[in-house]
């Protein structure tokens, strides 16, 4: 564990992708998740609630040849090493609001994909979500953007220090950008995001989703991209690593395919940590997501969340 804090504290980014920036390129250790911490009696309500749900999830695959686990493994963060990193001090102790900040020009469609992103968000988290006006993306100096396969890229990481984080509100418990257009880091030709756990602000992007004017279909396809990058990039500005352990949106993903194969909620072990963390009522959250997911057709998401709370609650 103590040296999970020192390999964290010097993660500033972690994108979700094709690439990200890797634990193990430090060479320090990250804990198995077999190995668990010692949490206070006061936990045992929440860990009792773990127990409830963890029968519904999967464990994690074995990998395909080019998953991310197969080229860069990861050990995990279980609920207890995320408790004692965090010092037993929820981030709502500190701050009450998640911002998403769109940037650049965005069409109807766009608009729509973004406000439905913020409500999700708020929902997932349980916490107070702002959907801000949109900022124009101008100013960019030579350095941060670039052409490739005739398509704009924008590097992320000045979108993360020069635009996001000098206007980060106090009470931000996480600033997340959303762009329609590419995106790049200086190490790697592209990501669907990228996010800080330290500066707790965040990017991603809408390009690499689909085109969500083809068709309905088309558009849940696209929508269900967008959530399952949103609420990943948020989870790391939360100070949550990628999963080993279960099939879990915090998975790692180098490729489209690994991404879509991959489930939108989190996993019994990293799940919890939004409840301690953001103040998140198990129950509620589960209903509040099964409502949202059934309203914009996302049948098979709808039926996890059911399970999921009613499971909580005991029920069949």
């Amino acid at each position: 564990m103590r040296r999970l804090v020192i390999s964290l504290l010097l993660l500033g980014a972690v994108a979700y992708g094709s690439a990200r920036w890797y634990l193990h390129r430090l060479e320090v250790a990250v804990p198995d998740v077999g190995f668990e911490v010692a949490l206070p009696a006061s936990f045992e309500p929440l860990v009792a609630q773990i127990e409830l749900i963890r029968p519904l999830h999967e464990k994690k695959r074995p990998n395909l040849p080019g998953d991310w686990l197969d080229r860069f493994p990861e050990g995990g963060q279980t609920f207890g090493h995320y408790v004692q990193f965090r010092s037993r001090k929820p981030l709502k102790d500190e701050y009450q609001t998640i911002y998403v900040q769109p940037l650049g020009e965005f069409d109807e469609t766009q608009q729509r994909l973004a406000k439905q992103t913020a409500e999700f968000i708020a929902h997932f988290f349980g916490m107070p979500v702002q959907l801000l006006k949109a900022r124009p993306l101008d100013g960019i100096p030579e350095t941060a953007h670039r052409m490739r396969d005739d398509e704009q890229q924008i590097l992320t990481t000045w979108i993360l220090d020069d635009v996001l984080r000098p206007q980060r509100p106090d009470d931000a418990i996480a600033v997340i950008g959303l762009v329609t257009c590419d995106l790049w880091s200086g190490s790697f030709n592209w990501l669907f995001g990228q996010a800080s756990i330290i500066d707790r602000v965040g990017v991603w992007s809408l390009h690499r989703n689909g085109d969500p004017r083809a068709s309905d279909e088309a558009y849940r396809l696209c929508l269900r991209r967008t959530l399952k990058t949103a609420v990943h990039e948020t989870g790391h500005m939360l100070g949550i690593p990628h999963c080993s352990a279960y099939e879990c949106c915090m998975n790692g993903s180098r490729s489209r395919e690994e991404s879509d194969r991959q489930p939108m909620e989190f996993c019994p072990e990293c799940q919890p940590k939004i409840w301690w963390t953001c103040g998140a009522d198990p129950v509620k959250r589960g209903q509040a997501l099964e409502q949202f997911a059934n309203e914009n057709g996302l049948t098979t998401e709808a039926a996890v969340w059911q399970r999921q709370w009613a499971a909580l609650q005991h029920q069949p």
